[in-house]
């Protein structure tokens, strides 16, 4: 009965998936189509299942891919290619093709999705990045890209404060060039400081020096991130003679640019999605849910809305994970689980070199560890793990027991709170998974759609 269950499980997922999957044997007859791949087309099953998949893809060789998979150590590749729906109109897709075998004899399983999201996911992160870099250069602040100790950007507005007509004008200069005499070893000291680390961000007032050679003065914010893979000190310098001025429309700017790192933000967490069909919406609902436990425990506004944040892009580490084991249609062997969880480190190294006013780095780094210590990438337990961490572990886990996954059907509402009641004290933090059992028993609280 037990491999009974295992196999109904097994053809549920496959048929709820959101990829299309579609098995043919080696003469290209259709064996099983699901209800995605149906609807990608246009057709009714007893239409697919009745044809061969010339139908749709004319230049499809089973034989051939058969030969050349079986050559392969894991047997399955990733192709791209156009398929022709009903309606006769064309359609980009990326297959996950693979040879198996049933009854003694090879059949080819594909999973298929259309890449035309992706592609706009692609066109829509380049859309934001315009927007940011519009942003840059509409800023009343200064901004600058400091490395080896010359200005390697400026916007516009950096340069007419320092009184050159361009911005290629003070590209290439010095530092020192733009200070006066009197500030120039406390400028050059802060430098150097913060590139050997003693300090990350630091906001310092000095007297800067104009083309012309008039002193005025000026504050820097700046921190230590990176530039074309290479330190670089970046920050933002204002003329404190137009402060007071200039307050509101910093406070506008400031509150345009969170917009544009927002929109940068689900841009990535919808390139992830694109690779990891199968969790479609996962990530967004774990930030959703861990800002209403935030509520529960009655943490500030500013730590809600960072908590949805980090929600969104907690699994951006698998874009760096292979797209056949992210949509691979059964469960992961022991390799393949191993690079799964490489993607809490992958995600932590993209994001750690960019300054948030949340812990956002540490708290993707951490999702899965455990307050025991049974977690991974580092064991950490109890105190070691950030809070956003902790919250994060126990809205992932809701998320993930309660969906769909391509290996099991999803186990419900009720099976995911009895893992965190189950956990309470021991792998999960006992403030945030009363705080979870409250807002789901008590207070009705339904997953996000």
């Amino acid at each position: 009965m037990a491999n009974d269950d295992d196999t109904l499980l097994h053809w549920l997922s496959i048929e709820n998936a959101n990829d299309g999957i579609y098995v043919v044997d080696l003469q290209g007859k259709v064996l099983h189509v699901n209800r995605a791949f149906c609807e990608m087309l246009g057709y009714t099953r007893d239409e697919l299942e009745n044809c061969n998949v010339r139908n749709w893809d004319a230049e499809f060789d089973p034989v051939r891919l058969h030969n050349d998979l079986t050559e392969l150590t894991d047997q399955r590749k990733i192709v791209h290619t156009t398929y022709r729906r009903k309606d006769g109109s064309s359609q980009e897709v990326e297959v996950a093709v693979a040879v198996s075998y049933l009854g003694g004899s090879a059949v080819v399983h594909c999973a298929c999705r259309d890449v035309t999201d992706h592609r706009r996911a692609k066109d829509a992160l380049a859309e934001s990045e315009r927007r940011f870099s519009s942003l840059m250069q509409q800023s009343i602040a200064g901004v600058y890209i400091i490395q080896d100790g010359e200005l390697v950007f400026v916007n516009s507005r950096l340069a007419g404060m320092f009184g050159y007509p361009k911005e290629s004008e003070v590209m290439g200069l010095r530092v020192e060039n733009l200070v006066a005499l009197s500030s120039r070893d406390q400028v050059i000291e802060n430098m150097t400081r913060r590139l050997a680390g003693e300090c990350h961000r630091t906001r310092l007032e000095f007297v800067a020096l104009r083309r012309d050679g008039t002193e005025f003065d000026v504050s820097v914010d700046g921190t230590v991130s990176s530039y074309q893979g290479r330190p670089a000190l970046v920050g933002l310098i204002e003329d404190l003679s137009d402060r007071q001025k200039s307050a509101n429309e910093l406070k506008d700017y400031v509150s345009k640019l969170e917009l544009a790192v927002l929109g940068t933000v689900q841009v990535a967490s919808s390139m992830v999605e694109m690779r990891d069909p199968y969790t479609a919406g996962h990530e967004r609902r774990v930030g959703e849910i861990a800002a209403a436990i935030g509520r529960k425990m009655q943490l500030d506004g500013r730590h809600i809305d960072g908590l949805r944040i980090i929600g969104q892009v907690h699994d951006i580490g698998k874009i760096g994970i292979p797209a056949e084991i992210l949509s691979k249609p059964g469960r992961l062997s022991r390799s393949e689980m191993d690079l799964i969880r490489e993607h809490s480190q992958k995600g932590y190294d993209i994001l750690k070199t960019v300054e948030y006013p949340w812990p956002i780095a540490d708290a993707v780094l951490q999702h899965h560890e455990r307050m025991d210590g049974s977690g991974y990438p580092q064991g950490l337990a109890g105190d070691q793990i950030v809070l956003e961490a902790r919250i994060m572990a126990v809205a992932d886990t809701i998320e993930a027991m309660s969906a769909h996954r391509p290996y099991r059907a999803g186990l419900g509402l009720d099976a995911a709170l009895n893992e965190i009641e189950r956990g309470n004290g021991i792998q999960y933090d006992t403030e945030t998974a009363d705080a979870c059992l409250t807002l789901f028993r008590e207070d009705r609280y339904e997953l996000p759609a």
